[in-house]
């Protein structure tokens, strides 16, 4: 189970996550496919989340996320 998609799959697709955030597409597809949202885009990510109203996108729900990618890819 991939929980930093999971996150991201809160959102309609990852081109309303780029919009939400005024990124771009590609790079919004590229933390899909690492599975990884770079620390310094999480503020912007959360407080996207909080205006859509979804739940499970707060700091310590992304962190845990990443650790948990990072303890599954050590074992």
């Amino acid at each position: 189970m991939n929980k930093v998609r999971i996150i991201l799959d809160q959102w309609p697709d990852r081109r309303a996550i780029a919009l939400d955030l005024g990124k771009p597409y590609p790079t919004v597809s590229g933390w899909y496919n690492r599975a990884s949202i770079p620390a310094w885009h999480w503020g912007d990510l959360i407080a996207a989340a909080e205006r859509r109203g979804l739940a499970g996108v707060t700091l310590a729900d992304i962190a845990a996320a990443h650790n948990s990618e990072r303890e599954g890819r050590a074992a």
